[in-house]
């Protein structure tokens, strides 16, 4: 199988509303997430629900939209969090950016692959902010901050994580037609087509 980019000038109409319209509600829910995540409702045991809806929205949209979409959340969870200003953007842009070019050439969209995904961001982002905010600087009680905030908040991400698919599964089933920009063709299959024609 090889696949064949589509041009931005190739998609109609509805089809370049769909895309916008998508954007939209995922700027939506990322803002949605935001609020509950600086609410802070459920304690040390609050997740972060941006990450997962990150990974989501990558799986079904190209690496650009990935990256920028991804830069966006992770600025998102550095004002949340207070951390330096692009922190979590860069971790978890490169998981993004990495996973909207797998399911491109190996793997497809499912639960499955979407949580091993999600797995590698979460662990990635929450032992880069503990080794960079905590154990580099040497503070205090390391380990309490380690068992009582890093460890909860990681874990109660992970378990939502399968609800935030669900959401983006659902988005994107409503809009049809608008995630991976792929017309994917059998190269050998239509070398048989044109020499028939001929």
């Amino acid at each position: 199988m090889k696949y064949n980019m589509r041009n931005r000038d190739e998609l109609s109409r509805g089809e370049r509303r769909k895309r916008l319209a998508g954007h939209l509600i995922y700027i939506a829910l990322m803002l949605f997430f935001y609020v509950i995540m600086r609410a802070g409702i459920f304690g040390a045991w609050q997740p972060v629900l941006i990450i997962p809806l990150a990974t989501a929205a990558a799986m079904y949209r190209d690496e650009l939209s990935a990256c920028l979409f991804a830069l966006l959340c992770g600025y998102m969870i550095d004002i949340a969090c207070g951390y330096v200003f692009g922190f979590s953007a860069v971790w978890l842009m490169t998981v993004c950016v990495g996973a909207a070019l797998l399911v491109r050439n190996l793997i497809r969209v499912n639960i499955v692959n979407f949580l091993i995904i999600t797995a590698a961001a979460i662990l990635l982002e929450f032992s880069m902010d503990y080794l960079f905010n905590v154990l580099i600087w040497n503070i205090p009680r390391g380990d309490v901050i380690l068992t009582a905030s890093v460890i909860p908040t990681a874990a109660a991400t992970a378990v939502a994580s399968p609800f935030v698919y669900l959401l983006v599964s659902s988005v994107e089933r409503r809009l049809a037609g608008t995630d991976i920009d792929i017309v994917y063709y059998d190269a050998d299959k239509q070398t048989d087509e044109q020499e028939d024609k001929a």
